[in-house]
């Protein structure tokens, strides 16, 4: 009996860890789109520990008259106060048929904490007239692709 006790604390164990795991992969991870967000919009927390990739394919900028080909991404550590890691000028994911619509801004050497995008401008103005629409937005904290 104390044989099968041991064995079911053991399995119940791994199967803890594979549980945990999963989710922390599953978090380190995501994607979304935007729609219509103006500067000063910030995404959803996601936990980092060294590495974050944050991509945009197929962009779209306009205030209404004017079309823009640019976004600035900043990156923000909310772990006790928030502290800008600097921030990325996207422009090829408004280049579309090209064959590269993606636009890809990397922050390496990042302390562990939870972490957000904010949109800091859009044509290069923090104008809340400007709205950026993005097909597919994509957080990957994994160095290893």
């Amino acid at each position: 009996m104390r044989k099968n006790l041991k064995r079911v604390g053991t399995i119940a164990g791994v199967s803890l860890g594979a549980t945990l795991l999963a989710v922390t992969n599953a978090y380190a991870t995501w994607s979304s789109y935007l729609s219509g967000v103006r500067p000063g919009f910030t995404s959803h927390e996601w936990a980092d520990s060294s590495y974050t990739q944050i991509h945009f394919k197929h962009c779209y900028a306009t205030d209404g008259n004017n079309e823009f080909g640019s976004v600035t991404v900043e990156l923000i550590r909310t772990t006790g106060t928030n502290t800008s890691f600097g921030s990325k000028t996207f422009t090829e994911c408004f280049s579309w048929g090209d064959g590269d619509e993606t636009s890809t801004g990397v922050w390496e050497g990042l302390p562990s904490g939870d972490y957000v995008f904010k949109i800091a401008a859009i044509g290069g103005s923090s104008s809340t007239y400007r709205l950026l629409s993005v097909d597919a937005v994509t957080v990957d904290t994994t160095k290893a692709d």
